[in-house]
């Protein structure tokens, strides 16, 4: 699997969650892309369709954004969603290694009831497609859910987290 972190400032919108974003930037394959930005993603983009239905937003000022693509035709949704555990697991693992206790419920980590990840998991035609965000800041993040941050535990090297986060998914 192709890893990557991008230097630059990506604002994720939802789009990138679409089959061969990571491709139309030159990565070829299965990959982990990393990227740090805030996040809004659109109505057009929004995968759940309970919170589409509900006009509930996601959104935040600051996180980190991970992108997996896995091609293995046919893709298959189950798997997407086994993927988007697995990488739940290892965010979890990469946390408490640095002294921080999260907890998981279905596929978002949670510290002391504060909600540290979003993700969502898709399959399309040709690969499985998985969104986590974690939050920096709890900044921008909607005002009726409680959220937690990497920076209320002094975590400051975003991109060694996430380095360490890829090496284990």
């Amino acid at each position: 699997m192709i890893s990557k972190i991008l230097p630059d400032t990506i604002k994720y919108d939802g789009s990138q969650i679409t089959p061969l974003w990571a491709y139309s930037m030159g990565i070829k394959g299965d990959s982990i892309v990393i990227f740090r930005g805030p996040m809004d993603v659109t109505i057009e983009n929004m995968k759940d369709f309970e919170d589409r239905k509900a006009g509930k937003t996601i959104e935040g000022d600051d996180l980190i954004h991970i992108i997996v693509e896995r091609f293995n035709p046919p893709a298959n949704m189950r798997l997407a969603y086994y993927m988007q555990r697995l990488l739940i697991v290892c965010i979890k693992d990469v946390l408490e290694r640095r002294g921080i206790k999260a907890t998981r419920e279905g596929d978002d980590l949670f510290i002391n009831g504060g909600k540290l990840t979003v993700s969502i998991a898709s399959a399309g035609i040709a690969s499985e497609k998985i969104h986590c965000g974690i939050n920096i800041t709890t900044r921008g993040t909607p005002r009726e859910v409680k959220t937690a941050a990497l920076e209320d535990f002094s975590v400051k090297d975003w991109k060694a987290v996430a380095k360490e986060i890829a090496e284990n998914f």
